[in-house]
Parts: C-alpha cells; structure tokens; sequence
C-alpha cells in the first residue's frame, strides 16, 4: 500500500537510528589517553595477564597475538609470549591492531608506547579492577573486541556463587599477602571477597589499605600474633610475584605463635588477580580447604 511502511520495515528503520554511523570505537583509558579503533580489535597484544584472562573469559581467545611472561602459557597454548620488557620492533612484529597494558610500570615502556603510537597501534592502560569496578571494566575490555554484553558472565557467575557459600560455621581466615612488612588484603579487595564467597570470615578484617584502592593492608607480626590470640583457623599464604619469600614461611622464628592454624598456601592467581577466568575456580579451590567436607579438595 503506498505511503505505507509493513511492520518489519519500521523495526529496520527503528533499528538503523539506534546504530553508530561507523564502526569506530572510542575508548579513554586510565591514563588519560583515548584510543579509537576502526573496528572491533582482532589481533590482541596484552602485556598483562589479567587482560589476557579476561579476554579469554569473554571468549575473545582468537583475538589474542601476543602475551606477556607472566601469563599462564597453558592458556595461551601458540601464543607468541614476550618478555617482561618487551621492545616495541618485537611487538609490531606481532601486527597487533590493539596493544593493552596497564598503568603500573607504563613510565618504564614510554619509548614503546611511542613507537607503538607512531605506527598508527592503538594503545590502552587499563588499571586492575576492584570487585566495584568489574563491569566497568568489562565493559571497556569487551567493547574493544567487539563482545556483547560483556558483563553478563561475570553476573551470573558471582550471583551462582553467591547462592551456593557454605552455611554454617564461617573458618577465620589470615591471608598472607605479601612477607614484606607482613602484609595481608584490604577488605574491599578481590581477595577478601573471594574468602567470603568461599565461606570463611577474614581475620584482619579491620585492616586499612596501603593507599587508597589498594588490595595489600599492613598489618606486621606483632598484630597478627595478637590476632592468633583471638583464634585463626587458616594462615592462607599467597604464593606469587607479590610474594616470592612465601616458601620459607614455616622457617620464620614466629610460626609456632599462630598455635593450631592450617597454614595453606595458595597460588596468587586463584585468590587475588581480578580475572572472571580465576574466579570460580579460585572460590571453589578455597571452599575445598575451608570445608573439606563438602568442597574440593586443593
């Protein structure tokens, strides 16, 4: 009928006011640059592995070229891995159409950024999210590679663990940071809300952040021997870079202080790095050693 638009014409036109003239994408990063993309990244340099994991995690694994020595390489099996210093020839011989980092350490990778910068490679510093700024976070990450509703998954799979924490007794928990200083996690950090979702209760709960946002807390061992006192029932121990003196834990003049606490050691990744890919498994890992009666075994 003339002058008459059929119901599935108006939903195309609908549609077509809803979508971008192009398919640019314009991201400001967390330091101050703002990178635009033709399109949706399809070949990845990520030189910080919880980037790398999340991105597989929103099921963007193809798109990834390149990561760093501090990534898992049973993830990344064939992916080229480039040292922690890696230089920007090295990079670019990758093809990348997307390089992310993030902000820590990026004053030591200026002249890489710039030569990355200069061959017309899109670069993004992205900082580590909290538990509050995961779907922010998300959703920049998942915007660059063209993913869908990228903070779904990470709903679901909290509002899954949140439905199934173990009820009962909750075990106290002490986690061991770093050595240095005796530092354990600030209780907004991913670490203390991974012991909650695993049923345990953090100790040192009332422990004030290093700096403001920060996952580390001092603490030191005088107050940590006077929280024995109160009762711990697990010194978890984080093993990892922020950690590389955990394995003399038990030669430490002080360890009989802590009385009949399980010492467990646990692998840094499962417990403290911001990864939608850790994340369940992490929880579950340390539900099995606070409730060995109805979880996984470590």
């Amino acid at each position: 009928m003339a002058g008459r638009l059929t119901l599935p014409a108006v939903l195309i036109l609908l549609l077509a006011a809803c979508l971008p003239a192009s398919g640019e994408i314009r991201i400001s990063d967390d330091s101050g640059r703002t990178a635009v993309l033709e399109q949706a990244a399809r070949r990845v340099v990520s030189l910080y592995a919880g980037h790398s994991e999340n991105l597989l995690a929103l099921g963007a694994g193809d798109a990834i070229a390149g990561v760093s020595a501090s990534d898992d390489p049973i993830l990344f099996p064939g992916v080229p891995v480039l040292p922690m210093r890696a230089d920007g020839e090295r990079i670019l011989a990758l093809r990348p159409d997307l390089v992310l980092l993030r902000p820590q350490g990026e004053a030591a990778a200026e002249g890489v950024i710039r030569l990355l910068e200069k061959a017309g490679v899109p670069v993004v510093s992205l900082s580590p999210p909290t538990w509050e700024t995961m779907e922010a976070y998300l959703a920049r990450l998942g915007a660059l590679v063209g993913v869908a509703d990228p903070a779904l998954p990470w709903r679901e799979t909290v509002s899954a663990l949140e439905r199934t924490v173990p009820a009962g007794k909750r075990p106290r928990v002490f986690l061991e940071s770093s050595s240095r200083g005796l530092m354990t996690c600030s209780p907004s950090s991913w670490a203390a809300r991974v012991i909650a979702l695993a049923g345990g209760e953090n100790a040192a709960s009332g422990a004030v952040p290093l700096r403001l946002g920060s996952p580390l807390a001092p603490w030191g061992e005088e107050r940590l021997l006077a929280l024995a006192g109160e009762g711990i029932d697990v010194y978890l121990v984080q093993v990892g870079a922020m950690n590389p003196a955990a394995g003399d834990v038990m030669a430490r003049p002080w360890i009989s202080g802590l009385g009949n606490a399980r010492i467990v050691p646990v692998p840094e990744e499962l417990v403290s790095r911001p990864s939608l890919l850790r994340l369940e498994d992490g929880v579950e890992w340390l539900r099995g050693v606070l409730h060995p009666e109805g979880g996984k075994r470590p």
